[in-house]
């Protein structure tokens, strides 16, 4: 069985996402908990970006945007305020650094930790000397308690999940989204992960000072080195 399969109008990606579903969606309210924490005109990098949903609402308030998908089909709807980059995030290498990297979409979460781990590696070869990673994951408490049946609807979207399978601490499941007057749906694995193995592979990458944000501390920030003290921790190695 696929671990990541998506049906409904339109192309799906290779993990399963319905590009005409996230074309139509609104922002929904994503970044809320970490827009004030940007810079005013600090530039972005976002992996995984999709449509462009998050970049057109940072590029609205002012940010500089990259967005980088492996998906054609997603980029072709990027607003013309995003610069897309058609790439996976493991092979990225730009030679733009920037101030904020965002790995949004609970990405972080991917049961591959070889991909974590180059998501990660990502992120910190594209920041810029003290400059913050934002990352979102999956609540953990919600991944354990999750049953089949509805779970929300908000800006004219239903959410309900068809399938939830778990082998541990990874977690099969098939969510249906109900919107627009279509049905989508997206089979998908995750793994739960709690605060500890997330600073311990930011760690291993360089970023430090990790704070975790907003009451579900769902939300992680690090930041990379200033030039300074990466280079005396150069030296003194």
């Amino acid at each position: 069985m696929q671990k990541f399969q998506g049906t409904g109008p339109g192309p799906q990606t290779d993990d399963g996402c319905s590009v005409e579903f996230y074309r139509r969606l609104p922002y929904q309210g994503e970044l809320d908990e970490i827009l004030p924490l940007l810079a005013a005109g600090a530039s972005v990098l976002e992996l995984g970006c999709g449509t462009g949903r998050l970049a057109a609402h940072l590029a609205a308030r002012g940010h500089p945007v990259v967005g980088v998908d492996d998906s054609a089909a997603m980029l072709i709807h990027l607003p013309a305020s995003v610069s897309g980059v058609h790439a996976s995030i493991e092979t990225l290498a730009l030679t733009q650094h920037f101030d904020v990297v965002l790995l949004p979409s609970h990405l972080i979460n991917h049961p591959d930790a070889a991909l974590r781990a180059s998501f990660v590696a990502c992120a910190a070869r594209h920041l810029a000397p003290g400059g913050v990673f934002y990352l979102k994951r999956h609540d953990p408490a919600w991944l354990r308690q999750v049953q089949p049946g509805p779970l929300a609807a908000r800006h004219g979207v239903s959410y309900a999940a068809d399938e939830v399978v778990r082998d541990g601490d990874r977690l099969r499941m098939t969510l249906v989204y109900q919107a627009f007057g279509e049905r989508w749906t997206h089979r998908f694995e995750t793994v739960s992960l709690e605060e500890a193995p997330i600073e311990d592979l930011l760690a291993r990458h360089g970023l430090v000072a990790v704070e975790w944000l907003e009451p579900h501390r769902l939300w992680a920030a690090a930041r990379s080195l200033p030039l300074s003290e990466g280079l005396a921790s150069h030296l003194d190695g």
